[in-house]
């Protein structure tokens, strides 16, 4: 017993070393092609850009649901789109990106609607590339509470750094590529491709998570500190699934309103018709990204020229 203790605990100790190792071995190829990385264009953008500047802040939802190039022209404000990945956590894309918003933008954080549900905000496994592949910088951007949701996927994915497929032999994927992204950061590869089929969903998750609200509101109060502005809108979303998930959509509206949010729209509104969906359930084809960038137009514009008035009427006031 005493040998395989012994035994058990050198395994243990040499396991440990692997790991660590792994974590801190640069980026394999695999990952370095992945979508991931297009962060640090993303970030490139956030700090060349020119103002009047539009920031969109979400997951996959914006990268796979923006014609930025509509936005421009309609709108002329200059569009940055930070969408990556829901994987990797609202907690997260707001972190990341506050020190680079300056006085005068428009920010508009579009999140999933799993986001407000369960753990998700805080990020999954999709979370430890941007943390240890992208930048070491990250590290210092991360907060217990999101230690606590990804430390389980650590092990496999520092261990899969010594794995043969992850340097050679990988298929490439020109839609899920650091190289699928146009100069606004929209996902565009797939906009001549037929939509695939597409399973609903039942639910967006088991328990609302009121802590997300909290940090949107802090995420807020700093926004209007710098002098910019703060929107809410709501991701386009597959419209069979929206019709079983209902409930959970309207109680994060809810909660948005009683919060005090400056929100753009109504989740009905962004409700998006099957055949304009690409291959998830928030992920649209060329046809479902005009079509929700038109709604988003309408809606920034709107709200736009609604605080210019109530701006107007305090001078007056005063």
């Amino acid at each position: 017993m005493r040998k395989f203790i012994y035994n058990t605990l050198i395994f243990l100790f040499f396991l440990t070393i692997l790991v660590f190792t792994g974590l801190f071995l640069p980026a394999t190829p695999r990952i370095s092609n992945s979508l991931f990385f297009a962060e640090k264009y993303k970030d490139l953008q956030l700090s060349k850009v020119s103002r009047p500047r539009i920031i969109f802040i979400g997951g996959s939802n914006l990268s796979f649901g923006l014609n930025s190039q509509m936005i421009k022209d309609s709108l002329k404000l200059n569009p940055i789109n930070t969408g990556l990945h829901q994987g990797i956590g609202l907690e997260y894309m707001l972190d990341h990106n506050l020190n680079k918003i300056k006085a005068g933008d428009i920010v508009v954080v579009s999140p999933e609607y799993h986001q407000f549900y369960d753990k998700n905000s805080y990020g999954g496994e999709e979370l430890l590339p941007m943390v240890f592949d992208v930048t070491s910088f990250n590290l210092n951007k991360i907060k217990f509470k999101q230690w606590q949701n990804i430390y389980k996927f650590i092990p496999s994915y520092s261990l899969s750094k010594f794995l043969p497929f992850e340097y050679y032999g990988f298929t490439k994927s020109n839609i899920y590529s650091v190289y699928s992204f146009n100069e606004f950061g929209d996902v565009f590869t797939h906009w001549k491709l037929s939509n695939q089929k597409i399973s609903a969903v039942n639910a967006v998750g088991e328990n609302f998570n009121f802590s997300i609200i909290t940090d949107l509101k802090k995420f807020q109060k700093n926004v209007l500190e710098r002098g910019a502005l703060l929107y809410i809108a709501f991701p386009g979303f597959q419209a069979t699934s929206f019709e079983k998930c209902k409930n959970q959509i309207k109680e994060i509206q809810h909660q948005l309103i009683i919060n005090g949010f400056t929100i753009l729209g109504t989740p009905e509104k962004y409700k998006i018709p099957d055949d304009m969906m690409f291959d998830t359930i928030y992920h649209l084809s060329k046809k479902g990204v005009d079509f929700r960038t038109n709604l988003l137009i309408l809606d920034i514009r709107n709200t736009n020229n609604l605080n210019f008035k109530k701006k107007q009427l305090l001078k007056l006031n005063t």
